[in-house]
């Protein structure tokens, strides 16, 4: 920076040399006048553009703690989301094993009441049965009985003589005793 003055002043006491006019050559001068005006505004403007830096800088800065600060939050709640979910499932295959189970249970219990009811009807069909087939042979029994009966009475007045009946009643008798 102190070269720009330098070299301002011995360009001006070379020109001053010559005689005071204007320099038309474009490319010289614009190229001298941006150097001055950039001098210029970083003397005047440094302060300030230091600060309003600064000021940025804190800012990003800030910016970017936040969002580290957001992104450490956020994995927090990932790993804990995540164990909530692993007891989730594990309650959920604990919840279905038992359920499985309750069901067996319960088939199991079905089971085997079906079979006590199927049991019992049947001791009953075969208790239904068995006195069934009592009755029937009570009734063939009192039939035959019946028949004989009227078979004796029939025969019995033209068969039965005085000495059968007394061989009868003391063969009885004997049965008796």
């Amino acid at each position: 920076m102190l070269g720009v003055p330098i070299l301002l002043a011995a360009e001006a006491a070379e020109e001053g040399s010559r005689s005071f006019g204007l320099n038309l050559n474009f490319l010289e001068t614009n190229f001298f006048n941006i150097l001055i005006v950039v001098g210029i505004l970083f003397y005047f403007l440094r302060g300030y553009l230091k600060r309003v830096l600064g000021e940025r800088r804190s800012e990003i800065e800030t910016s970017i703690q936040e969002v580290e600060q957001r992104a450490r939050e956020a994995e927090q709640e990932l790993a804990v989301a995540k164990q909530n979910l692993t007891q989730a499932q594990a309650q959920a295959q604990q919840i279905l094993s038992e359920a499985r189970q309750n069901a067996e249970r319960v088939r199991a219990r079905i089971l085997a009441q079906a079979e006590t009811d199927i049991a019992q009807v049947s001791e009953g069909a075969d208790k239904d049965l068995q006195n069934e087939r009592q009755r029937i042979l009570t009734q063939v029994r009192l039939k035959v009985v019946q028949d004989s009966l009227a078979r004796v009475q029939q025969r019995l007045p033209q068969e039965l003589t005085d000495d059968t009946q007394r061989q009868l009643l003391d063969q009885s008798i004997r049965l008796l005793d």
